[in-house]
């Protein structure tokens, strides 16, 4: 509704009211000849007849005005529902105005390139290793607007994380991996590698010709399949590594120094680990190290703990320490495996042989403990094995977590004695 419109509505709702002539006349008669008499003042009976008939007509006057009074009052009826149209339409007409000029002027251009692609970077997945999605970030940033797009395209950490598949990498598409990763540059990158390759023909995957580079770029790798051979050559700048296999027969190799390497991951829930032939790593640098495999032998975490002399944190699952194992335990140089820097040890047990464990381990510097055993009860708390280790390791245990034993507990009043501080977790 325009200017005009509401103009000419009013003059229809007041000539519909026909207040002027209503309200000049009433102007005119109000005054009496009587009008300065008081209302107790004594009137002759001659004009008695003159007063009804002035009360005859105020009578009328005053219906006409009541009859006068509903129309206006139903003509402020219209006039407020049309105001609250008008409000309710500047409401909107008001968004639009703001949308349309954040549109040709967005409050973005008003940041720094800088700034802005530190939004962007808050704004990607929480993962390390980010899938290519049109609907999510970072790719989404590219298509807002040319602005947006410069500043995301001109943001290497964006593009520094990424997951691959093999499989569809050695197709047209795979092309997208390369793109991507080239929009990075020179910052280290975060990759995860999933080898879905049918291997039965032997044949290398061709992707990996284009991959390499981008390995020797990475400071975070994660390798989900089939190693495969000269794969870590020349990858100077990893800090963290992770494979993870699916069948026996497995091989890690870095040939190469890999100085900054800090952190190791090691995971086959299928395969055994009786042995650290196959694994070739640079022990003495890891700071972290986790060990995953459906058994790990007694003797082998063993021989890790020995190796890693500057590792502050270890996780091994699944320790298997059964009677043959334990009687070779007994007769190896392990027997006192000492590591002065592990703050954090957490431990899976599979069977029994924690005991044994215990009386071939040292470890001064450990703070945090957590044992859990993967079935509930079914092997006895080796309470004094326990004991021996902590006063011979003479360590500032702070946290002990057993899981899935209850015959801990009856030696916990102990433990607090000999630990003053000490917090348990069962």
């Amino acid at each position: 509704m325009t200017g005009p419109d509401i103009s000419n509505l009013l003059n229809d709702l007041l000539d519909e009211a026909r207040l002027s002539p209503i309200l000049e006349s009433l102007s005119q008669s109000t005054p009496t000849s009587f009008s300065h008499h008081r209302p107790t003042s004594h009137v002759s009976p001659d004009k008695v007849s003159t007063i009804h008939a002035v009360v005859t007509q105020r009578k009328s006057q005053l219906a006409a005005l009541d009859d006068h009074i509903d129309l206006l009052n139903h003509a402020l009826e219209k006039l407020q529902d049309i105001q609250a149209k008008l409000k309710e339409k500047r409401v909107i007409v008001q968004q639009s105005l703001a949308f349309h000029e954040a549109l040709a002027s967005p409050a973005s251009y008003l940041l720094p390139s800088e700034l802005l692609g530190e939004i962007f970077l808050r704004c990607l997945p929480q993962t390390n290793y980010v899938t290519p999605s049109p609907d999510e970030c970072p790719m989404v940033l590219t298509r807002v607007c040319r602005h947006w797009r410069a500043v995301a395209l001109s943001t290497p950490r964006l593009w520094a994380s990424l997951s691959i598949s093999l499989l569809r990498a050695d197709t047209a598409s795979g092309d997208e991996y390369k793109r991507w990763l080239e929009k990075a540059r020179s910052v280290p990158l975060s990759i995860r590698v999933v080898h879905d390759m049918d291997l039965s023909d032997r044949k290398k995957p061709i992707s990996l010709q284009w991959l390499r580079p981008f390995l020797r770029q990475c400071s975070d790798l994660w390798w989900h399949g089939p190693p495969v051979q000269g794969l870590l050559d020349n990858v100077q700048s990893l800090s963290r590594f992770q494979i993870t296999f699916h069948k026996a027969n497995f091989l890690v190799s870095i040939p190469s120094p890999t100085p900054q390497l800090r952190s190791a991951v090691l995971q086959s829930l299928t395969d055994d680990l009786h042995s650290l032939r196959s694994i070739d790593l640079p022990w003495h640098q890891l700071l972290d190290l986790k060990i995953q495999f459906a058994l790990v032998s007694s003797a082998t975490f063993l021989q890790v703990i020995g190796l890693c002399t500057q590792v502050q944190r270890v996780s091994v699952s699944s320790i298997c320490a059964d009677t043959s194992l334990q009687t070779d335990l007994q007769t190896s140089s392990l027997l006192g495996t000492v590591n002065h820097s592990i703050h954090r040890l957490e431990v899976n047990v599979i069977r029994a042989g924690l005991g044994s464990l215990f009386e071939a381990l040292t470890l001064p510097a450990l703070e945090e403990l957590v044992i859990r055993f993967c079935s509930p009860d079914g092997y006895p708390w080796p309470h004094k094995q326990f004991s021996a280790f902590v006063t011979r390791s003479k360590c500032s245990l702070k946290w002990l977590t057993i899981h899935r034993n209850k015959g801990a507990g009856s030696h916990l009043t102990e433990y607090l004695k000999m630990l003053p501080g000490l917090k348990i977790v069962m």
